[in-house]
């Protein structure tokens, strides 16, 4: 007898999510592929990019998805494509997600299925028209926010004029697909962000947040003793706002923590980094680019501060979050917690200028009373709020 609760449910993203260390983004994409997958019948599409071809085998062995669509597509960000999509009217990451085949594949089948759930603005472009099913879009960032900050920050002015028009095309589409959609999930500050009214907000938005690895709850706390002096920092290291903080935060501190702790080290864990932040541990000594980590307990235990020195982004940081549940006490400017029910010196510790960034980098450093009440603090609010059973709770209502 077919379970009247399962529908036919198809899932649309811009990448593959796997394997699911090699990125917040794609860990958080797999956690939804898959509850899908268990609960309804579930076709996936996605486009393959780099190396994402070496994994869709072992992708669908993991998760037994048999009905999918893959595309390699490989569209590079430079001059040609930024004016290409001004012509098209769309932005750059549109126009490098665009596909006539992806298009006419999906639009093919569309009407078979129940609910849409798109993942990534990028991905909207690719619900039909005229489909009449049920589009749930779930936003992973206010994405103009994210361009806009970094305008900010930007001291070249032809750059920033630029990095602005764009934040203003992505802000167009944005709000363009959130109109679209029947439901959007989102995390809080992000929904603010493409809702402002609290009353449209409160009718089809709902808060979804991007977690982390929760198991990593059950963690033990590292041992202080047994802890190297060191800092530790995890991201996507080709992602702009990950290189520009980490520069921020060596270029304005690491002198003055080399000068205190003259055997500290930062342990940078990311595969293929930028050739400014390889540039960066050239000239700073200490600084150790790990590459691609498989198992992150390699590092995690015998570093000290886990660091977030962000400065700009949008909505919430899946790095933190991963911070909590481990339980390694961290320093992080406050755009590495927007959105996040963390408290200065309860469970994290928050500096927005470099210099103050490195005096509470200092206090972790060298305050064991401090370091261990952050460290259990972290992993209780964790516990309280962070845990994917409340989001699967939100599908299971939803979809």
């Amino acid at each position: 007898m077919n379970n009247p609760q399962r529908k036919k449910v198809m899932l649309l993203s811009i990448h593959l999510p796997f394997p699911v260390n090699h990125g917040a983004s794609l860990f958080n994409t797999y956690k939804l592929a898959t509850w899908l997958h268990g609960h309804h019948d579930l076709f996936f599409a996605c486009f393959l990019k780099g190396e994402d071809k070496k994994y869709k085998d072992a992708f669908l062995q993991d998760t037994g998805i048999t009905q999918y669509y893959f595309e390699e597509l490989n569209v590079e960000r430079n001059a040609f494509n930024l004016l290409k999509s001004y012509l098209l009217g769309i932005s750059i990451n549109m126009l490098r997600n665009r596909s006539r085949t992806f298009r006419e594949k999906i639009a093919a089948i569309a009407n078979d299925y129940d609910v849409i759930v798109v993942d990534h603005y990028e991905a909207m472009q690719y619900v039909p028209d005229g489909y009449k099913g049920k589009v749930v879009f779930r936003t992973h960032n206010a994405e103009y926010l994210i361009w806009s900050r970094y305008a900010e920050v930007e001291t070249n002015p032809i750059k920033r004029m630029v990095i602005n028009q764009e934040a203003r095309r992505i802000k167009q589409w944005e709000l363009h697909y959130v109109r679209r959609a029947d439901l959007v999930l989102g995390a809080p500050n992000d929904n603010e962000n493409h809702e402002p009214d609290p009353e449209k907000r409160a009718a089809k938005f709902i808060e979804f947040l991007h977690l982390g690895q929760d198991e990593q709850i059950q963690l033990p706390v590292p041992v202080w003793e047994q802890t190297e002096m060191a800092l530790v920092y995890v991201g996507t290291l080709s992602w702009e706002a990950n290189i520009d903080g980490l520069i921020w935060m060596v270029e304005g501190a690491w002198d003055t923590w080399k000068a205190q702790f003259p055997e500290l080290k930062l342990y940078v864990i990311g595969k293929n980094p930028d050739a400014r932040l390889i540039d960066l541990a050239a000239r700073y000594e200490g600084i150790v680019l790990t590459g691609f980590v498989e198992d992150l307990e390699d590092y995690l235990p015998r570093c000290r501060v886990n660091v977030i020195p962000l400065r700009f982004g949008s909505g919430m940081k899946v790095k933190t979050i991963n911070g909590l549940c481990r339980g390694i006490p961290m320093v992080s400017t406050s755009i590495g917690t927007e959105g996040l029910r963390v408290t200065h010196e309860k469970d994290i510790l928050i500096a927005d200028e470099v210099e103050d960034f490195a005096a509470q980098t200092m206090r972790l450093l060298q305050d064991k009373e401090l370091w261990k009440q952050i460290a259990m603090e972290s992993k209780k609010t964790a516990a309280a709020h962070y845990t994917w059973d409340s989001l699967y709770k939100i599908l299971e209502k939803n979809i």
